[in-house]
């Protein structure tokens, strides 16, 4: 029989195919969802499609619940890969590919271990569900219509950030704003696909009697006539400063004197720790640190100019007061709540105790400790519930960014280690069987 890895690899290569993210003018992420839980019916799992957003596959048929949330959706590849980003591709150090790392390589592990634990699974009188989620990047529907119809698990945790252990997640809003304004000048600004990346693109159509001359196109490309391209870094939109957002370097490049209302209010959430410092939302928390600002997407057509910002906060705001703030900062634009989510904090207790020793056991050299980030997984909406891996701390993935890429020792350590924490779940599941 292949070896797990191979195995993995095998489901792998099929996942990245999926261009499973909502502009890929494909049908692919829910595509994703039929493929798996048939792959997974076939494979002796019990399954249900909840809905298009989201399903299960499941080990055991009776006793306590185990489950582990994943995602089947991706960020879009963006710009500048050097391998196919919808392929599995591997050189001597790395496996690469859109979502090697974010989720679906954790996923394929947890699926395929589960899989070869099933007789322990079964022989200790528990059940093991993998809980497919297709749109995790794109405001959480999935995870969100999982909870509201279907059983919650007692334990687990979701594969989708750091070791040794997440336990704390900032909270999240995705908001849209929007204002009419007639700029002579501008035909058209697009800037971004999905709120939670900083775009690595911008492109700008100025009208065609715009005097150009004092432009400052120093960090622009010209890329037809009167259209003009600026170029950014993409990152994850937790982290804005690890990127370089393009929206706001094209915006840049526009002469003071012909700056509008609405750009510059734009420019006020360009600040060098992208933390709101300018409309008064920099607020450093001890765990989380300070606020963080993502203008995720920026367009402008018919005079109108629509922009999403992921906003992430600690305990020392509230939702009401990021919005307050925000409203006031852009006070004559109209302002939509997209999707939120609260600051999520678990305890630390024997299980989780056990699981950050299970990373150590396999890391010994890594004086790593849990962490409190930015971030959103779908923990946020299962109580107690902590991420776990696959990251870490001191790693480069470029998970939202281009050449998204996994050190193959590394694949290897995180299948050991999610074994093992697997097996640790398993008999944590037994034992409250019989309480």
């Amino acid at each position: 029989m292949p070896t797990i890895e191979t195995r993995i690899l095998l489901l792998l290569e099929k996942w990245l195919a999926f261009q499973s993210y909502p502009t890929s003018g494909t049908n692919d992420q829910q595509a994703i969802l039929d493929f798996t839980l048939e792959h997974c019916l076939k494979a002796g799992f019990l399954v249900k499609k909840v809905n298009d957003l989201v399903g299960w596959a499941q080990i055991g048929e009776q006793g306590p619940l185990i489950g582990f949330p994943v995602h089947l959706d991706v960020v879009p590849p963006g710009e500048g890969w050097t391998v196919p980003p919808f392929q599995l591709t591997q050189d001597q150090d790395f496996y690469y590919g859109r979502g090697i790392y974010d989720n679906k390589g954790p996923a394929a592990m947890m699926l395929l271990l589960t899989q070869e634990l099933e007789a322990m699974i079964k022989d200790q009188g528990v059940r093991v569900r993998l809980i497919f989620g297709t749109q995790e990047e794109t405001g959480m529907a999935c995870i969100q219509e999982y909870v509201h119809q279907e059983e919650m698990p007692v334990y687990g945790f979701v594969p989708d950030a750091l070791f040794p252990a997440v336990l704390g997640e900032k909270g999240r809003l995705h908001l849209r704003l929007t204002k009419k304004e007639a700029i002579p000048w501008l035909t058209n600004f697009s800037s971004g696909e999905q709120v939670n990346s900083v775009p690595d693109q911008a492109k700008m159509l100025v009208d065609h009697k715009a005097n150009l001359s004092r432009f400052d196109f120093s960090q622009v490309e010209e890329s037809g006539q009167n259209h003009f391209l600026a170029r950014g870094l993409a990152a994850h939109g937790s982290k804005p400063t690890a990127g370089v957002n393009a929206a706001y370097r094209l915006l840049k490049s526009i002469p003071e004197y012909q700056l509008s209302e609405g750009i510059q209010q734009i420019l006020q959430l360009d600040t060098p720790d992208m933390n709101g410092q300018k409309i008064g939302l920099s607020a450093p928390d001890e765990r989380f640190g300070d606020t963080t600002i993502n203008l995720g997407i920026a367009n402008y057509e018919n005079n109108q100019w629509t922009i999403e910002l992921d906003v992430r906060f600690g305990t020392g705001l509230t939702k009401e007061a990021v919005v307050h703030t925000i409203q006031q900062a852009f006070y004559n634009w109209t302002l939509e709540t997209i999707n939120e989510k609260p600051c999520h904090l678990v305890e630390q207790n024997n299980l989780i105790h056990q699981l950050i020793a299970n990373f150590h056991q396999f890391y010994p050299e890594e004086e790593l400790t849990p962490v409190y980030m930015g971030g959103g997984t779908y923990a946020s909406y299962l109580p107690g519930f902590i991420s776990y891996g696959p990251k870490l701390a001191n790693v480069r993935t470029f998970a939202h960014g281009k050449d998204e890429r996994m050190n193959k020792t590394v694949f290897q350590q995180t299948i050991k280690i999610y074994r093992e924490a697997l097996k640790i779940l398993v008999f944590a599941a037994k034992e409250k069987k019989h309480e």
